[in-house]
């Protein structure tokens, strides 16, 4: 078959879930098109036509989710396995909830990025903190990059509500041994703008941050 490649990062680490019938891209969680199953016939529709397939017999066989670490093609059981099925529902909320939300896309990486790093040990979340995972990775994320977005904003886009949220993203920081402080000036910078109040009202601020907290 043609290589097909995601039209967002443009990795042809293209997979399928077959609970879903969705293509969705393996690196940054894209649901790309759908797959639509008729016996031994079957058709794949997709990003413009370019994903389109017909073909008779068994679907066809893409590449194992692998989170960017493999490129080896495997078959449709090793595709059922749970943890990457886990995965690419992840990723693909993540994708969903950063689209929702206007994040930039440096945020969503980074969540994928945190999600590769946490590997098997999400299976030390429990329901509550699987369901709040996608936000949670985001909320950490924007942690790191210094974004002033909480998890009251992320919930609105998501199943979990802020305090689950909290909860998980305070749980992924212990696992993951990051320790991530949000500077308060960047909240400072979002009131300001929100507000519509001039520069000069950030710069002040900033100075009464500034010196408060040279004082300890």
């Amino acid at each position: 078959m043609d290589s097909e490649t995601c039209p967002l990062c443009g990795s042809d680490r293209i997979v399928v879930d077959e609970d879903r019938g969705e293509l969705v891209c393996g690196v940054c969680g894209l649901v790309i098109g759908r797959v639509v199953y008729r016996g031994p016939e079957w058709r794949a529709y997709g990003y413009g036509d370019r994903l389109r397939r017909e073909r008779a017999g068994a679907p066809i066989t893409l590449l194992l989710h692998d989170l960017g670490l493999s490129t080896k093609a495997v078959s449709r059981r090793g595709l059922r396995d749970g943890l990457e099925k886990l995965r690419i529902r992840v990723l693909s909320e993540v994708h969903k909830i950063s689209l929702s939300a206007d994040l930039p896309r440096s945020v969503a990486e980074t969540a994928g990025m945190l999600l590769r790093k946490l590997g098997d040990r999400v299976t030390l979340l429990d329901r509550s903190g699987l369901r709040a995972l996608p936000a949670s990775l985001l909320h950490l994320s924007l942690r790191i990059h210094g974004i002033p977005r909480g998890a009251e904003e992320l919930s609105r886009y998501s199943e979990a509500d802020s305090a689950e949220i909290l909860r998980c993203s305070a749980r992924l920081s212990w696992i993951l041994g990051i320790r991530s402080r949000l500077d308060p000036r960047a909240y400072v910078s979002r009131i300001v703008r929100g507000l519509g109040l001039p520069a000069e009202v950030e710069a002040q601020a900033n100075k009464l941050y500034s010196a408060a907290a040279s004082k300890g």
